[in-house]
């Protein structure tokens, strides 16, 4: 694939998973640039955690959540404090997740 400064996070990401059908190392930096494509990636293409791309899906508190859910399917204390941050997804993050009460995001 040419043109690697003009692919989006989304093109970099459907380029790995359905021309690739793998991990493609060139297109990670574009694609770890964007919360929501990195998690897609990661559960997608990687099929498991992705230390790399973390940093960057731990911004978002929808993704941390994805994250946690899908891909490590257990709690994510480097990305709680974001998860936190919205009453939504915090709620869904005990709920599905801890499948209990959260006491440190209940204020």
């Amino acid at each position: 694939m040419k043109d690697l400064e003009k692919m989006t996070p989304a093109t970099a990401y459907w380029y790995a998973r359905y021309d690739i059908k793998g991990r493609w190392y060139e297109g990670e930096a574009i694609i770890m640039s964007n919360p929501e494509w990195a998690y897609r990636y990661t559960y997608d293409v990687i099929k498991g955690r992705w230390p790399e791309g973390e940093a960057i899906i731990k911004t978002s508190p929808e993704w941390a959540y994805w994250h946690a859910l899908g891909t490590i399917k257990d709690r994510w204390p480097e990305a709680e404090a974001t998860i936190r941050i919205s009453p939504e997804w915090a709620y869904r993050y005990a709920r599905d997740v801890i499948k209990g009460r959260w006491p440190e995001a209940e204020a």
